[in-house]
C-alpha cells in the first residue's frame, strides 16, 4: 500500500496500546490520531470491560482525548491510525469527526476468531465509509507489524 510505510511507527504504537488495553483488562484495540500533517494529537486504547462505556472504542477514545486535549480544530482532516479494523461505530464517528485517512493494521476478518463470542456486523469500515457524503482514505490490512500479537495474547489470557 502506498504511502503506508510512512505510519510504520505509528502502527506499532497503536499496537502496543493494544497490548497495554490487554494488561489492564480491556480488549486489545489501541490507536493514536495524527493532525493532518502527520503530528501525533492524541492517542487511544479500548476501555470498554474497565468503563463499562460501550462507546469507550480505542479510535473513539482518541478523538475524545483530541478534542479534550485540544485546540478541537485540529481533529478535522487528521489521520487514524488503528492497530485492528474499525468498527461500524468507530467508522462512522471518524466521519463525523472530519477525518481524512485511516489506516489499520489487522483485518477484522484476521483478528475476530482471537475475540469472545458476541455480537458482529456484516458490515466493514469500508462499507461504512463507500456510504458516507464525503471522502476518507482508507488503508489496510499493514502486513508486518505484528497487529494480531495483542489478539493471540487476549485470547491466551481469556
Amino acid at each position: 500500500m502506498s504511502g503506508v510505510l510512512e505510519f510504520e511507527g505509528h502502527l506499532r504504537r497503536s499496537i502496543e496500546l493494544a497490548h497495554l488495553a490487554v494488561q489492564r483488562g480491556d480488549h486489545p484495540f489501541g490507536a493514536v490520531l495524527l493532525s493532518a500533517e502527520g503530528e501525533m494529537i492524541a492517542e487511544g486504547m479500548n476501555a470498554v470491560p474497565s468503563t463499562g462505556d460501550v462507546r469507550a472504542h480505542a479510535e473513539l477514545e482518541a478523538v475524545v482525548n483530541a478534542r479534550r486535549l485540544g485546540p478541537a480544530e485540529r481533529v478535522p482532516g487528521g489521520i487514524m491510525i488503528a492497530s485492528g479494523e474499525p468498527c461500524p461505530m468507530c467508522a462512522t464517528g471518524m466521519v463525523w469527526a472530519g477525518l481524512s485517512r485511516i489506516v489499520f493494521a489487522a483485518a477484522v476478518t484476521d483478528f475476530t476468531q482471537y475475540l469472545a463470542p458476541g455480537p458482529r456486523f456484516g458490515l466493514r469500515c469500508k462499507d461504512i465509509l463507500d456510504s458516507a457524503s464525503v471522502d476518507i482514505q482508507l488503508e489496510g490490512p499493514v502486513d508486518g507489524v505484528g497487529a494480531l500479537e495483542p489478539f493471540q495474547v487476549f485470547a491466551a489470557r481469556n
